[in-house]
């Protein structure tokens, strides 16, 4: 991790930036009349920013000099995107060959985009239906996930106003989803229901949920509510960030053990030696898979891990002289059933075997996701306009998750929001076309037609791997280097919020937790009013008291997921959320 910059370096930058967004943007000769006069008043007035750049460092306030710099960046940055766009359309047209470039990247990047996409969301298909009862019919509920982010991903593609944007289904609501999906299988098990009521109770029941969902976001969009509900304490946020690791973690062991796994009192089956051998080399690559991304943040170090597992299990499989079906009797390859048609998907969504009385219990559990599905939205946009260094309309970006889940859910989907890593890796390719989104939204399609279950010839540890990636990732941030950037008593308290949802479940651990947030507060606790959290590593020394309490945000696992493309968000610029 990179020191701190102290502030007279951080004014010096400044400085070397703006200097910079001065150069020249064409060469003076072969200029058209119109072109040498727009130019030359991009340049006046960027030598203007320079002198009252200049004139300002000699201020003897350093903070006000930082807020002033800031503010003179963000004015010079407006206009020299004004004067850029007066000089394109000023210059002559050069032609096709650009146009064909940025449709061939846009190509390109949806396919590595898809690459990393598409064992992420069967992931997490797997994560929602982990009750044994569904085993059979994975294959359906496989594809019924990646109709899902398709769904949501050509509507983001076409509603959202970044035209890079990627929406798929999120982790954030994994938890929700798979509690409401096991509960209502307990339910219909005890009123001895056979399997097609139960299939129907379940995906039709979690898509009228997620349909709920998108309407409560755009009613939290229509009357200005999400306000209020980013209202809930950073360390209250960081024990549930921590908690979707921990989940993702155990539901990739179980995956990877083929165990029923409701809790740690059930991991000593990990430690026996037939399940052990099956776990570990998941637990590996998912560590190696985390080290490699963290290391190196190249578009292709992802892909290039998840083509090697495959082609290593394959190459040890036939050196070894095994077949496909000795591996899937062997427990390495799920054992699911034949995978139909694909538009013989939806005929598990039978609404006269559907047993109501398994929906009204879930209640609780839905509101508990409307509010952290809301936050993690909230955050998600946020953070995209952070890293664009520009305002974005949260209006229209909330109705487009809303509208987006409205329609995931009614053709039997799940909940979804923008995937904040994936949308930052396309925009720093400079990806500025629709056509990228369009082009995951078809390869997944692709996956959906495809004759034969995927998930048949995929193993195990493969999909066990990525989830134990993100567990890492996740557990490491918010239980581990969190220590460094907040007080004790925040710290302490993101760690009780983890226990508190360990042993009462996410929606009781939250409000529990952030019930003692609020009583530590009145008591005169340091649990972050009034103080800057700097995910940099460092805490900031101001005696400025005046601001709101927030907290900087500036990498992608802040939200509420993994950095699934290696795309490391930092940014120079300081920036922030406010929480309470």
């Amino acid at each position: 991790m990179m020191s701190p910059l102290t502030t007279t370096t951080r004014q010096k930058l400044l400085i070397l930036d703006l200097e910079k967004r001065t150069q020249k943007v064409n060469e003076k000769s072969n200029k058209s009349p119109m072109l040498f006069e727009q130019e030359s008043k991009s340049k006046k007035f960027h030598s203007m920013c320079n002198d009252q750049t200049k004139l300002l460092v000699s201020d003897n306030n350093p903070w006000e000099q930082k807020k002033q710099l800031l503010e003179l960046q963000q004015k010079c940055n407006i206009n020299k995107s004004r004067s850029s766009r007066d000089l394109t359309n000023a210059a002559p047209s050069t032609g096709d060959r650009s146009s064909s470039k940025s449709i061939a990247m846009s190509i390109l990047y949806g396919i590595i985009q898809a690459t990393i996409l598409l064992p992420v969301t069967m992931s997490f298909g797997n994560i929602i239906y982990r009750d044994a009862a569904f085993q059979p019919y994975l294959p359906v509920l496989i594809k019924l996930t990646l109709i899902s982010s398709m769904v949501h991903q050509v509507v983001f593609s076409v509603n959202s106003s970044l035209p890079f944007a990627v929406g798929q289904v999120q982790d954030a609501g994994l938890i929700f989803l798979s509690a409401m999906a096991t509960n209502m299988v307990e339910i219909c098990q005890s009123k001895d229901l056979d399997d097609s009521q139960l299939l129907a109770t379940v995906t039709i029941g979690l898509g009228l949920f997620t349909a709920l969902l998108g309407v409560a976001m755009i009613f939290i969009r229509q009357f200005n509510l999400a306000t209020y509900v980013r209202l809930l304490p950073m360390p209250v946020v960081g024990g549930y960030l921590a908690f979707i690791g921990f989940f993702c973690g155990q539901s990739g062991l179980a995956m990877m053990a083929n165990a029923e796994i409701s809790g740690l009192h059930d991991w000593y089956k990990f430690v026996a030696p037939n399940t052990l051998i099956k776990v570990l080399p998941g637990v590996i690559s998912g560590i190696g898979i985390y080290v490699f991304t963290k290391v190196s943040k190249h578009m292709a170090v992802l892909p290039t891990c998840i083509i090697m597992l495959l082609a290593l299990f394959y190459v040890t499989l036939f050196a070894m002289g095994l077949s496909v079906d000795d591996a899937r009797q062997a427990g390495w390859i799920n054992q699911a059933g034949k995978s139909p048609v694909w538009y013989k998907t939806w005929n598990c969504l039978q609404f006269d075997k559907v047993a109501w009385l398994a929906l009204p219990p879930q209640t609780i559990t839905f509101f508990s996701m409307v509010f952290v599905l809301a936050l993690s939205s909230s955050l998600d946009v946020a953070a995209i306009e952070l890293e664009m260094k520009r305002p974005l309309n949260y209006s229209h970006e909330l109705k487009t998750v809303g509208v987006s889940n409205i329609i995931s859910g009614l053709t039997g989907g799940y909940t979804g929001s923008y995937i904040f890593s994936q949308t930052i890796f396309s925009l720093r390719a400079g990806i500025n076309s629709r056509l990228c989104g369009c082009v995951i939204a078809l390869v997944e399609f692709l996956f959906v037609i495809a004759p034969v279950s995927l998930i048949s010839y995929v193993p195990n540890f493969f999909f066990g791997s990525l989830l134990i990636m993100i567990c890492v990732d996740l557990m490491y941030e918010w239980l581990w280097e969190l220590r460094l950037r907040v007080t004790k008593a925040e710290y302490g308290l993101a760690l009780f919020t983890f226990v508190l949802i360990q042993k009462l479940g996410v929606e009781y651990g939250i409000l529990v937790a952030t019930s003692v947030y609020f009583i530590c507060s009145k008591l005169g606790f340091d649990v972050g009013n009034g103080k800057d959290l700097d995910l940099t590593g460092r805490k900031e020394e101001s005696e400025c008291t005046c601001q709101p309490p927030m907290a900087s945000i500036e990498r992608g696992a802040v939200l509420t997921s993994c950095d699934y493309g290696a795309v490391d968000s930092t940014s120079t610029k300081e920036s922030s959320i406010h929480f309470v």
